[in-house]
């Protein structure tokens, strides 16, 4: 799944993203291009922002996001040369554009405390190689309000096994935390700041509006284990032909469904459960219609992982802890989010109950056919070159290393 890389870094740039978490190119945009930018994100907030229970400009923090990407004068960021080429080079791989968001924090905003956005339970977090790409819009100085980070505090988080199919990972330990330090960004400046790395955003002391873009980036062989963000046509066709490939998923559809492919992994040949529906008699994996989760999703919607959890424990008597995000089908009006699940001490016996059974994935090929998406979320769930990780539901997200 590598792809081939243009490198806006250079070999001294990538070893000190790699030895601090972040790296630093001055002047990506000039003051002028800075301040249009900003101009067009104040303009779009005051429009419609979230969260839409607050209203420009009342003290908070606001987002244009997602979709949004293709309002008027947002959309040539994402795919800013220098942008793409900087991530790419972090991350080892051509990138996907996991996150379009555009920060504005109103005076009297309190900040954000110091924490990292890996995040199991988000689409926009729960890749295993990310990157955020912060441009401020504004000077991040005492002021506006600065931007700090953790240097190296990227090193507290390490994968437990790098030779597991599901990658885990340990949980750091806040008090170990390198101190912070303020890297002066000036408006127009360009961060790329590892996934794992702390920061935090004290408030300022200015009258004005703190604005910034925070656009996140994952390697396009570490995908969201909670799944990509839904874009849609418009925000496809408003990127160019060459800025179309950051776009991971793109649908005309809603997400109306979510199966779980299982995996049981005791043998050396891998079996994967379906069961009959009971109205067509055909086979399929676990999972019905899925919904968001109430709590704890704001704009970045898409993940299906606690309606999924609840779906299993009802068709199967199976709590599910985590799942990784496979690929996305058409199914009837809608679009069909799939998730695999490995687990070597699965009751089998127990599970193959009420219509259903287990099934190799050469036997799933013969009983389905090789262009079933059953089969081609078998195949794709195996593949070696593909980096996943574990995605938990909104609900587990005090408890997402456990």
């Amino acid at each position: 799944m590598s792809g081939t890389v243009t490198p806006t870094l250079s070999a001294q740039q990538i070893a000190d993203y790699r030895e601090d978490g972040y790296v630093i190119l001055r002047n990506l945009l000039s003051a002028k291009e800075a301040d249009e930018l900003r101009r067009v994100v104040q303009k779009q907030v005051k429009r419609d922002a979230y969260p839409s229970t607050l209203k420009y400009p009342e003290s908070a923090k606001y987002t244009v996001s997602g979709n949004r990407l293709a309002d008027p004068g947002l959309t040539a960021i994402a795919e800013h040369p220098t942008v793409v080429g900087a991530v790419e080079s972090a991350l080892g791989q051509p990138a996907h554009l996991t996150a379009y968001v555009a920060y504005l924090r109103t005076p009297g905003d309190k900040g954000g405390g110091a924490h990292c956005d890996y995040k199991r339970w988000r689409p926009v977090g729960s890749s295993m190689n990310w990157v955020f790409a912060i441009i401020p819009l504004t000077d991040f100085d005492t002021e506006y309000g600065p931007f700090l980070v953790s240097p190296k505090s990227h090193k507290l988080t390490q994968v437990i096994d790098s030779d597991a199919h599901i990658l885990d990972l340990t949980r750091p330990d806040p008090e170990q935390l390198p101190d912070f330090i303020d890297p002066e960004l000036k408006a127009g400046d360009l961060l790329v700041v590892n996934e794992h790395v702390w920061h935090e955003a004290p408030p300022g002391t200015t009258t004005e509006d703190r604005c910034g873009i925070f656009n996140k980036y994952c390697a396009i062989d570490a995908p969201p284990a909670a799944g990509y963000y839904p874009y849609n046509p418009a925000a496809l066709d408003a990127l160019s032909d060459n800025g179309k490939r950051l776009i991971p998923v793109c649908f005309d559809k809603p997400i109306t469904t979510t199966r779980l492919l299982i995996e049981d992994a005791s043998s050396q040949e891998s079996k994967f459960l379906l069961r009959r529906d009971a109205e067509t008699n055909a086979w399929e994996l676990p999972g019905s219609e899925g919904w968001e989760e109430e709590k704890g999703v704001g704009w970045d919607v898409g993940a299906r992982i606690g309606s999924l959890q609840d779906i299993t424990q009802t068709q199967l008597g199976l709590e599910v802890p985590w799942m990784s995000y496979i690929e996305d089908v058409e199914e009837g009006d809608g679009i069909c989010r799939i998730y695999g699940f490995s687990d070597e001490n699965l009751d089998i016996d127990a599970l193959a109950n009420n219509g259903c059974e287990w099934f190799t994935k050469s036997e799933l090929k013969q009983r389905l056919g090789e262009s079933d998406a059953i089969c081609g979320a078998a195949d794709t769930w195996q593949q070696t070159d593909v980096i996943r990780g574990k995605g938990k539901a909104c609900r587990q997200s005090r408890h997402q290393f456990e």
